[in-house]
């Protein structure tokens, strides 16, 4: 028998499971007539009974709210039922923790405003949440970086129902207020968790941790030790949100968000910029020593990778004027020869070379160039103005007008010379817009507007195929050697590396500290490195490793896995080609 299907397939797409709990899963799921990207909550009929999935219907759609996971609406299934909420495509408070990540005492601060601002709502309607962890914060992403929203009401309680033993309720011990453990709720129960993700955030770790006995003990009985090292302002806030008695503590949500903004105002720049929790290891700084370079015979605009299909040895290609030069690599990565063992002459400036599974492309002007060793470089196809390549998936190509960005060229017969390219504009966008090829079906435009990227979704034959939102603009695309994945450097600062999934649509976001032009992928974890000569490393988990300074000021930049980079200079005026090895950088890394 086929087994029944957990989703309404008539209105939506699965794009993947995102979360679940004790009561169902969460997928992310798109619409299929609007396209909208929303959170499919699916609730087993056999774990959560009616009464229950009535009450957190009823307060859903009682709450609207900035800073809480709205309700859109309810569909029914085979299996069960669906809530349809607001997607937060940042995903918990959890996962930053997990990830260990940092954030500045002023991003925590705000998470937690916001946090509160939505307690405050939802105490003003007279529910009590109960359920207040990082488990249920989601994160959405902004120009400034994450906002808070506050989900899960599925054990809410009303306020007149708070003097009612509840015996058959659940929740989280290790952020528990002392009276939940004995079924009694208030709102400073909740203000009392909002305290421990608090210290969470600040420390690393909870308070308490052990058995569900253990924890009611300590919650009970145990006061909480903060660190000297905290501001006092801070303690103090932490002190009375975690006092055991509810009459010591803030009372309502309103009144610990005016302390907290309150305590905000005292603290300095300094302390604000401060990063927490403390990492358990430092970031592995080193500076480049200049090793031996190669000099070139012309100031270099690109930097590609040949790695052929065939026995042939890999080859390193650099545009240098109306000329493009390659050197054979060994085995390891390095090069045969000092000397180039190919060279090519265009009649333009070369812009870019791109590698494909077809052998090399040169861009210069208007036309694409086959390059084979041996030969002249032999003419793809010319288009009406100067273009430049989407980066990403090399099967096909794709072409983007200078002069009109909307405009776009498809090559897909790359083994054909000359070839007629397929054109197509896209259809909505309205800002600065930069191309990424995704796989051999797939790219995407990114649409920049103001302080807002739209994600156009798109078949190789320029057919839309969905509209993804990021509140937060994109300064640069670059590809993953994950399928559905790719980076971009974002924020209003531009100085946040994201890692973007699309199945499930996801952002996994890093802080780099500079503004970075090249984006790439090493064995280590994507790198960032600025043209003012700064590389940072992030590993897979999102987690800044390493930081290296005094890199010469680079004019292209080409990533060779596992281990190089490959970079060219303009220093004094002199072009020079250099290989850098990350092991030997010194730094405290492992590989």
């Amino acid at each position: 028998m086929a087994s029944l299907s957990p989703f309404p397939w008539v209105n939506y797409r699965s794009l993947g499971l995102v979360g679940h709990g004790q009561f169902g899963q969460v997928y992310c799921a798109i619409h299929r007539k609007t396209g909208q990207i929303v959170a499919l909550k699916h609730l087993n009929r056999d774990r959560l009974p009616t009464r229950r999935f009535l009450r957190e219907l009823r307060f859903l759609l009682s709450l609207q709210h900035p800073n809480i996971a709205n309700c859109y609406a309810l569909e029914q299934s085979e299996t069960g039922r669906q809530l349809v909420l607001h997607y937060c495509e940042g995903g918990t408070l959890r996962n930053i923790m997990e990830q260990e990540a940092q954030l500045t005492l002023s991003e925590i601060l705000t998470l937690i405003a916001e946090i509160l601002s939505a307690l405050e709502h939802a105490h003003n309607q007279r529910i009590v949440h109960c359920d207040i962890k990082p488990e249920n914060i989601l994160l959405s992403l902004t120009p400034m970086g994450w906002q808070a929203k506050v989900s899960d009401f599925g054990i809410a309680r009303l306020k007149q129902e708070l003097t009612v033993d509840h015996s058959d309720g659940t929740g989280s011990p290790a952020y528990m207020a002392p009276e939940r453990f004995y079924h009694q709720y208030a709102e400073s129960s909740d203000l009392y968790a909002v305290g421990i993700v608090l210290y969470e955030l600040l420390l690393g770790d909870r308070p308490f941790s052990g058995s569900h006995a253990q924890l009611m003990v300590a919650h009970l009985n145990e006061a909480v030790q903060l660190p000297e090292t905290l501001p006092q302002g801070v303690r103090s806030l932490l002190n009375r949100a975690l006092e055991k008695l509810m009459a010591r503590r803030f009372h309502h949500a309103s009144e610990m968000k005016a302390a907290l903004l309150a305590m905000r105002q005292t603290l300095t720049a300094g302390e604000l910029r401060e990063c927490f929790p403390k990492p358990l290891v430092d970031v592995s700084i080193s500076h480049f020593h200049p090793q031996q370079a190669i000099p070139l015979a012309a100031v270099c605009q690109d930097l590609s990778l040949l790695v052929p299909k065939s026995a042939h040895p890999s080859m390193l290609l650099a545009a240098l004027g109306k000329s493009i030069d390659g050197w054979s690599l060994t085995a390891t990565g390095a090069l045969v020869n000092q000397h180039p063992c190919q060279q090519w002459q265009l009649e333009f400036p070369v812009q870019q070379i791109l590698s494909t599974v077809n052998g090399a492309i040169a861009i210069a002007h208007d036309t694409l160039y086959q390059l084979t060793p041996g030969q002249a470089p032999q003419p793809i196809t010319t288009f009406s103005d100067t273009v430049q390549a989407v980066p990403g998936y090399r099967r096909w190509i794709v072409v983007q007008s200078m002069a009109e960005p909307n405009y776009f060229g498809l090559v897909d017969s790359l083994g054909t010379v000359p070839t007629i390219p397929r054109l197509f504009t896209t259809e909505t966008p309205q800002g600065e817009s930069k191309g990424l090829l995704l796989d051999d079906r797939h790219f995407l435009v990114a649409d920049v507007i103001d302080q807002q990227t739209n994600l156009h979704v798109m078949t190789r034959w320029g057919k839309p195929l969905g509209v993804l939102n990021l509140q937060t603009p994109l300064h640069q695309l670059a590809p993953s050697q994950k399928p559905y994945q790719f980076l971009a450097q974002g924020g209003s600062q531009e100085k946040d590396l994201l890692v973007i999934y699309l199945k499930p649509f996801r952002v996994q976001r890093c802080r780099l500290g500079i503004t970075v032009d090249w984006l790439g992928e090493l064995i280590l974890g994507f790198v960032g490195i600025s043209a003012a000569g700064q590389m940072r490393i992030v590993n897979f988990q999102g987690h800044l490793i390493a930081q290296v300074d005094h890199l010469p000021a680079p004019t292209a930049i080409a990533f060779h896995p596992p281990y190089h980079v490959w970079l060219t200079t303009h220093q004094r005026n002199t072009p020079r080609l250099h290989c850098i090895d990350v092991r030997k950088l010194d730094l405290e890394i492992v590989f």
